[in-house]
Protein backbone atom coordinates (compact mmCIF):
# COMPACT_ATOMS: atom_id res chain seq x y z
CA UNK A 1 0.00 0.00 0.00
CA UNK A 2 1.34 3.43 -1.00
CA UNK A 3 2.62 5.21 1.98
CA UNK A 4 2.51 9.42 1.46
CA UNK A 5 5.21 9.83 4.14
CA UNK A 6 7.40 7.54 2.45
CA UNK A 7 7.63 10.45 -0.59
CA UNK A 8 8.06 13.06 1.67
CA UNK A 9 11.56 11.56 2.49
CA UNK A 10 14.44 13.65 0.28
CA UNK A 11 16.47 11.12 -1.70
CA UNK A 12 18.70 10.88 -4.76
CA UNK A 13 17.72 11.53 -8.49
CA UNK A 14 18.69 10.63 -11.46
CA UNK A 15 19.24 13.19 -13.63
CA UNK A 16 16.73 14.12 -16.15
CA UNK A 17 17.84 15.16 -20.00
CA UNK A 18 16.96 19.16 -20.33
CA UNK A 19 14.72 20.17 -22.71
CA UNK A 20 13.28 23.69 -23.46
CA UNK A 21 10.82 25.15 -21.44
CA UNK A 22 7.35 24.63 -23.16
CA UNK A 23 4.36 27.02 -23.47
CA UNK A 24 1.23 25.10 -21.71
CA UNK A 25 -0.78 26.46 -23.86
CA UNK A 26 0.71 24.96 -26.70
CA UNK A 27 -0.04 21.66 -24.91
CA UNK A 28 -3.72 22.16 -26.07
CA UNK A 29 -5.11 19.72 -23.79
CA UNK A 30 -8.72 19.17 -22.17
CA UNK A 31 -8.69 18.93 -18.18
CA UNK A 32 -11.02 17.99 -15.82
CA UNK A 33 -10.07 18.20 -11.75
CA UNK A 34 -12.37 17.02 -8.99
CA UNK A 35 -10.59 16.95 -5.49
CA UNK A 36 -12.59 15.00 -2.60
CA UNK A 37 -10.81 17.76 0.00
CA UNK A 38 -10.87 21.42 -0.64
CA UNK A 39 -7.57 21.67 -2.55
CA UNK A 40 -4.85 18.91 -3.57
CA UNK A 41 -3.41 17.34 0.28
CA UNK A 42 -0.14 19.85 1.31
CA UNK A 43 2.15 16.74 1.28
CA UNK A 44 1.71 16.13 -2.57
CA UNK A 45 3.18 19.79 -2.90
CA UNK A 46 5.73 19.28 -0.55
CA UNK A 47 6.46 16.27 -3.16
CA UNK A 48 6.41 18.62 -6.13
CA UNK A 49 8.40 20.99 -4.27
CA UNK A 50 11.48 18.63 -3.24
CA UNK A 51 11.13 17.21 -6.88
CA UNK A 52 11.50 20.39 -8.48
CA UNK A 53 15.19 20.81 -6.75
CA UNK A 54 16.31 16.84 -7.42
CA UNK A 55 15.79 15.91 -3.37
CA UNK A 56 13.28 12.83 -5.09
CA UNK A 57 13.37 11.09 -7.77
CA UNK A 58 10.78 10.74 -10.94
CA UNK A 59 10.15 7.42 -10.06
CA UNK A 60 8.92 8.68 -6.46
CA UNK A 61 6.84 11.68 -7.62
CA UNK A 62 5.16 9.87 -10.59
CA UNK A 63 4.23 7.38 -7.77
CA UNK A 64 2.59 10.01 -5.65
CA UNK A 65 1.01 11.63 -8.76
CA UNK A 66 -0.34 7.58 -9.66
CA UNK A 67 -1.34 7.66 -5.64
CA UNK A 68 -3.92 10.82 -6.34
CA UNK A 69 -5.74 9.43 -9.44
CA UNK A 70 -6.05 5.52 -8.42
CA UNK A 71 -7.64 7.11 -5.23
CA UNK A 72 -9.66 9.83 -7.54
CA UNK A 73 -8.36 13.03 -5.49
CA UNK A 74 -7.44 13.84 -9.36
CA UNK A 75 -9.44 12.74 -11.99
CA UNK A 76 -8.06 13.19 -15.37
CA UNK A 77 -10.31 13.23 -18.57
CA UNK A 78 -9.39 10.16 -21.54
CA UNK A 79 -6.44 11.26 -23.55
CA UNK A 80 -5.14 9.68 -26.60
CA UNK A 81 -1.41 8.33 -25.98
CA UNK A 82 0.92 10.68 -28.36
CA UNK A 83 3.09 7.90 -30.98
CA UNK A 84 5.96 9.86 -30.19
CA UNK A 85 5.92 8.62 -26.37
CA UNK A 86 9.07 9.69 -24.57
CA UNK A 87 10.51 7.96 -21.23
CA UNK A 88 11.79 10.87 -20.06
CA UNK A 89 10.20 13.82 -18.10
CA UNK A 90 10.38 16.80 -19.42
CA UNK A 91 12.34 19.61 -17.94
CA UNK A 92 9.28 22.25 -18.01
CA UNK A 93 7.48 19.61 -16.04
CA UNK A 94 9.49 19.87 -13.15
CA UNK A 95 9.94 23.45 -13.05
CA UNK A 96 6.06 24.28 -13.39
CA UNK A 97 5.72 21.84 -10.36
CA UNK A 98 8.40 24.09 -8.62
CA UNK A 99 6.03 26.90 -9.56
CA UNK A 100 2.77 24.98 -8.28
CA UNK A 101 4.64 24.18 -4.99
CA UNK A 102 5.32 27.83 -4.06
CA UNK A 103 2.05 29.29 -5.31
CA UNK A 104 3.22 31.22 -8.41
CA UNK A 105 0.83 28.83 -10.68
CA UNK A 106 -2.67 27.08 -9.63
CA UNK A 107 -3.62 23.52 -9.95
CA UNK A 108 -5.19 23.79 -13.28
CA UNK A 109 -1.89 24.88 -14.43
CA UNK A 110 -0.29 21.81 -12.80
CA UNK A 111 -2.48 19.22 -14.19
CA UNK A 112 -1.95 20.10 -17.20
CA UNK A 113 1.36 19.26 -16.80
CA UNK A 114 0.14 16.12 -15.48
CA UNK A 115 -2.19 15.53 -18.16
CA UNK A 116 1.01 15.27 -20.78
CA UNK A 117 2.73 13.07 -18.58
CA UNK A 118 -0.31 10.76 -19.17
CA UNK A 119 -0.18 11.25 -22.78
CA UNK A 120 2.95 10.73 -23.20
CA UNK A 121 2.71 7.13 -21.10
CA UNK A 122 4.85 8.38 -17.66
CA UNK A 123 1.95 7.69 -16.05
CA UNK A 124 -0.25 4.95 -16.73
CA UNK A 125 -3.53 4.76 -15.39
CA UNK A 126 -5.21 1.33 -14.14
CA UNK A 127 -8.83 1.01 -13.66
CA UNK A 128 -9.30 -0.21 -10.39
CA UNK A 129 -12.33 -2.85 -10.23
CA UNK A 130 -15.40 -1.48 -10.07
CA UNK A 131 -16.49 -2.31 -6.16
CA UNK A 132 -19.48 -1.60 -3.62
CA UNK A 133 -18.97 -1.47 -0.34
CA UNK A 134 -19.96 -0.73 3.54
CA UNK A 135 -18.34 0.73 6.37
CA UNK A 136 -21.11 -0.77 8.19
CA UNK A 137 -20.98 -4.45 7.49
CA UNK A 138 -18.47 -6.88 5.27
CA UNK A 139 -19.73 -8.57 1.86
CA UNK A 140 -21.85 -11.21 3.24
CA UNK A 141 -22.05 -10.35 6.48
CA UNK A 142 -24.80 -9.28 8.67
CA UNK A 143 -26.46 -6.30 7.91
CA UNK A 144 -26.70 -3.81 11.23
CA UNK A 145 -30.25 -3.83 12.91
CA UNK A 146 -30.58 -0.10 12.61
CA UNK A 147 -30.62 -0.47 8.88
CA UNK A 148 -33.88 -2.56 9.18
CA UNK A 149 -37.28 -2.67 10.22
CA UNK A 150 -36.06 -3.74 13.58
CA UNK A 151 -34.39 -0.44 14.00
CA UNK A 152 -34.38 3.15 12.45
CA UNK A 153 -34.95 1.07 9.12
CA UNK A 154 -32.40 3.83 6.76
CA UNK A 155 -30.09 2.58 4.22
CA UNK A 156 -27.01 1.91 5.19
CA UNK A 157 -23.44 3.43 3.82
CA UNK A 158 -22.04 2.57 1.06
CA UNK A 159 -19.08 3.47 -0.77
CA UNK A 160 -18.41 3.28 -4.22
CA UNK A 161 -14.37 2.47 -5.93
CA UNK A 162 -13.46 1.63 -9.03
CA UNK A 163 -15.17 4.01 -11.50
CA UNK A 164 -15.49 3.20 -14.86
CA UNK A 165 -14.58 5.35 -17.07
CA UNK A 166 -16.91 6.94 -19.62
CA UNK A 167 -19.88 6.75 -16.92
CA UNK A 168 -22.29 9.08 -17.04
CA UNK A 169 -24.90 7.80 -14.42
CA UNK A 170 -25.19 5.34 -11.71
CA UNK A 171 -28.47 3.16 -11.06
CA UNK A 172 -29.04 1.14 -7.57
CA UNK A 173 -31.01 -2.05 -6.63
CA UNK A 174 -31.36 -3.70 -3.19
CA UNK A 175 -33.65 -6.71 -3.15
CA UNK A 176 -34.34 -9.99 -1.57
CA UNK A 177 -34.12 -13.02 -3.42
CA UNK A 178 -35.65 -14.96 -0.73
CA UNK A 179 -38.60 -13.44 0.04
CA UNK A 180 -42.01 -16.06 0.21
CA UNK A 181 -43.57 -14.76 -3.17
CA UNK A 182 -40.63 -13.72 -5.20
CA UNK A 183 -38.15 -10.85 -5.15
CA UNK A 184 -38.81 -8.28 -3.26
CA UNK A 185 -37.30 -4.80 -3.93
CA UNK A 186 -36.53 -3.12 -1.05
CA UNK A 187 -34.80 -0.18 -3.02
CA UNK A 188 -33.76 1.56 -6.01
CA UNK A 189 -32.34 4.79 -6.86
CA UNK A 190 -31.29 6.35 -10.47
CA UNK A 191 -29.34 8.99 -12.09
CA UNK A 192 -26.87 8.99 -9.39
CA UNK A 193 -24.33 11.27 -10.27
CA UNK A 194 -20.49 9.50 -11.57
CA UNK A 195 -18.37 12.01 -8.94
CA UNK A 196 -20.26 10.57 -6.04
CA UNK A 197 -17.71 8.33 -3.62
CA UNK A 198 -20.65 7.41 -0.87
CA UNK A 199 -23.66 7.15 -0.14
CA UNK A 200 -24.44 8.16 3.40
CA UNK A 201 -26.66 6.69 5.94
CA UNK A 202 -30.30 7.43 4.63
CA UNK A 203 -28.97 8.92 1.61
CA UNK A 204 -31.80 10.65 -0.42
CA UNK A 205 -29.75 12.68 -2.54
CA UNK A 206 -30.15 10.82 -5.93
CA UNK A 207 -34.25 10.52 -7.54
CA UNK A 208 -35.69 7.26 -5.93
CA UNK A 209 -37.47 4.70 -7.33
CA UNK A 210 -40.27 1.98 -5.93
CA UNK A 211 -39.59 -0.47 -3.59
CA UNK A 212 -42.29 -3.70 -2.91
CA UNK A 213 -44.62 -1.85 -1.06
CA UNK A 214 -45.18 0.56 -3.55
CA UNK A 215 -42.91 3.47 -2.19
CA UNK A 216 -40.56 5.41 -3.00
CA UNK A 217 -37.15 4.67 -1.05
CA UNK A 218 -35.50 2.57 1.11
CA UNK A 219 -37.62 0.00 2.73
CA UNK A 220 -35.18 -1.91 5.45
CA UNK A 221 -34.62 -6.05 5.47
CA UNK A 222 -37.61 -7.65 7.27
CA UNK A 223 -37.56 -11.19 6.84
CA UNK A 224 -41.16 -13.04 8.22
CA UNK A 225 -37.95 -15.80 9.17
CA UNK A 226 -34.95 -17.67 8.44
CA UNK A 227 -31.42 -15.59 7.20
CA UNK A 228 -32.35 -13.70 3.91
CA UNK A 229 -29.56 -12.36 1.63
CA UNK A 230 -30.06 -8.90 0.49
CA UNK A 231 -28.22 -7.58 -2.81
CA UNK A 232 -26.95 -4.44 -3.69
CA UNK A 233 -26.48 -4.23 -6.81
CA UNK A 234 -25.22 -0.61 -8.19
CA UNK A 235 -24.55 -0.66 -12.01
CA UNK A 236 -22.32 2.12 -14.06
CA UNK A 237 -24.14 3.47 -17.17
CA UNK A 238 -23.32 5.18 -20.31
CA UNK A 239 -26.71 7.24 -20.16
CA UNK A 240 -29.02 9.25 -17.54
CA UNK A 241 -32.49 7.59 -17.63
CA UNK A 242 -35.81 9.37 -17.91
CA UNK A 243 -39.06 7.88 -16.76
CA UNK A 244 -42.61 9.80 -16.77
CA UNK A 245 -43.25 8.87 -12.80
CA UNK A 246 -41.01 6.74 -10.18
CA UNK A 247 -40.04 3.35 -11.77
CA UNK A 248 -40.33 0.36 -10.67
CA UNK A 249 -37.44 -2.01 -10.99
CA UNK A 250 -38.53 -3.98 -14.24
CA UNK A 251 -39.02 -0.22 -15.37
CA UNK A 252 -35.42 0.43 -14.23
CA UNK A 253 -33.34 -2.25 -15.87
CA UNK A 254 -35.81 -2.11 -18.53
CA UNK A 255 -34.55 1.24 -19.49
CA UNK A 256 -30.44 -0.25 -18.69
CA UNK A 257 -30.60 -2.37 -21.27
CA UNK A 258 -27.74 -1.61 -23.26
CA UNK A 259 -25.98 0.88 -21.49
CA UNK A 260 -24.03 -1.00 -18.46
CA UNK A 261 -20.98 -0.58 -18.47
CA UNK A 262 -19.90 -2.33 -15.28
CA UNK A 263 -22.08 -3.83 -12.34
CA UNK A 264 -21.02 -3.67 -8.19
CA UNK A 265 -22.69 -6.30 -6.09
CA UNK A 266 -22.39 -6.38 -2.27
CA UNK A 267 -24.15 -8.91 -0.05
CA UNK A 268 -25.61 -8.32 3.27
CA UNK A 269 -27.45 -10.81 5.25
CA UNK A 270 -30.18 -10.65 7.82
CA UNK A 271 -32.38 -12.87 10.37
CA UNK A 272 -35.32 -11.96 12.65
CA UNK A 273 -35.05 -15.17 14.49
Amino acid sequence: MYDPKFYLKPKPISVVKTTLLLVLGLVMLIVSQTAYADHIPSWIKNNAKWWSQNQISDDDFVKGIQFLIDNNIIKITDTPVASNSDSHIPSWIKKTAGWWSDGSIGDSDFIQGIQYLIQIQVIKITQGTFALTSPAFENNGTIPVEYTCDGDNTSPPLVISGMPQNTTSLALVMDDPDATHGTFVHWTMFNISPEKTQFTKGDVSSPQGLNGINKQGYFGPCPPSGNHHYFFKLYALDTNLNFPSPPTKSDLEQAMTGHILAKATLLGRYSRG
